[in-house]
C-alpha cells in the first residue's frame, strides 16, 4: 500500500499546484455569477463537496499539457452539445428551466480530464480493467440500444438521429479497444455519483424519473469514448498541420 500511495503522490508536482489554482478560480467564477440559485440555508452539500474533491485533486494528476487541453476544447463543445441534445428534446431539464444552462457546461471538461486519469489509477489496483477489449463491441452495441430504446420518445425530434449518428460513428471508428473499454467502465462509475447527486437533489430530472436512470450514468462512460475519440482526432489534425507547415518552410 505504501507503494501504491508514493507512486499516486509522485503525479503531483508544480504543474498540478496550476491547475488545482486554475479549477478554483473557475468554481469560484461560477459561484459568484450565478450565487442566485445557491441557497446557503441548505447547509454543505458534503456528497457533492466530496465529488468535486475528488475530481479537483484527479485533473491535477499527471497532467498531460497538450492532451489535457485538447480534452478541455472536447469537453466543452461536446458537453455543450449533449445538454443542448438533452434540454432541446426534453430527455431531461434543469430546475432554472434553462436549454441548457451555461453554468453546467464546464463541468464536463472538469469530468472528461477525471475520467481521462481514472483508468491508470484503478489500473494500479486491478491492472485488467486495461485489458479487457474483448468485451468492447457487445459493451457498445448493448448501450446503443439502451440509449435508443431511453431516447424514443425524441427519436423525431432533429437532434436525436444525429446522436444516434455520433454513437455508431464512435463505436465504429477509430477504436482502441482496451482503452475504450477501461475509459468507458470509469466513466461510468464516476457518473454513479454524478447523476445520483443531480437526480436526488433535482437540479436535473429525466422524464423518467429515475434516481437516476442506468441508462444517464452508462451514457457518462460513451460520453467520455466519445471524447477521447475527438481527442484523438484534433491530435492527428494538429500533427498532419505541423507536417505541412514543417514542407512548406
Amino acid at each position: 500500500m505504501t507503494a501504491h500511495l508514493r507512486w499516486i503522490a509522485a503525479g503531483f508536482d508544480r504543474k498540478s499546484a496550476l491547475a488545482i489554482t486554475i479549477a478554483l478560480c473557475t468554481y469560484s467564477a461560477i459561484g459568484w455569477r450565478w450565487q442566485h440559485l445557491i441557497n446557503p440555508r441548505l447547509g454543505m452539500d458534503w456528497l457533492l463537496a466530496g465529488i468535486w474533491v475528488f475530481m479537483t485533486l484527479l485533473l491535477s494528476w499527471r497532467i498531460e499539457a497538450r492532451t489535457d487541453l485538447r480534452l478541455i476544447l472536447v469537453g466543452l463543445c461536446g458537453g455543450a452539445f449533449i445538454e443542448w441534445w438533452g434540454t432541446e428534446t426534453a430527455i431531461w431539464w434543469y430546475f432554472t428551466k434553462e436549454r441548457p444552462p451555461v453554468w453546467i457546461v464546464p463541468a464536463w471538461p472538469v469530468a472528461a480530464l477525471t475520467i481521462h486519469r481514472l483508468p491508470a489509477l484503478i489500473g494500479r489496483f486491478w491492472p485488467g480493467v486495461e485489458r479487457l477489449g474483448r468485451v468492447y463491441l457487445p459493451l457498445m452495441l448493448t448501450f446503443i440500444v439502451m440509449m435508443v430504446l431511453f431516447m424514443w420518445p425524441a427519436v423525431d425530434k432533429l437532434p436525436s438521429p444525429l446522436v444516434i449518428a455520433l454513437m455508431l460513428g464512435v463505436t465504429f471508428a477509430g477504436a482502441r479497444r482496451d482503452r475504450d473499454v477501461a475509459v468507458f467502465l470509469t466513466g461510468a462509475l464516476l457518473g454513479i455519483f454524478l447523476e445520483y447527486w443531480g437526480t436526488s437533489r433535482k437540479c436535473w430530472t429525466y422524464y423518467t424519473r429515475g434516481v437516476p436512470p442506468v441508462e444517464a450514468v452508462l451514457a457518462h462512460g460513451f460520453a467520455a469514448v466519445a471524447f477521447a475519440r475527438a481527442e484523438q482526432v484534433l491530435a492527428w489534425l494538429v500533427a498532419r498541420t505541423a507536417a505541412a507547415r514543417a514542407q512548406v518552410g
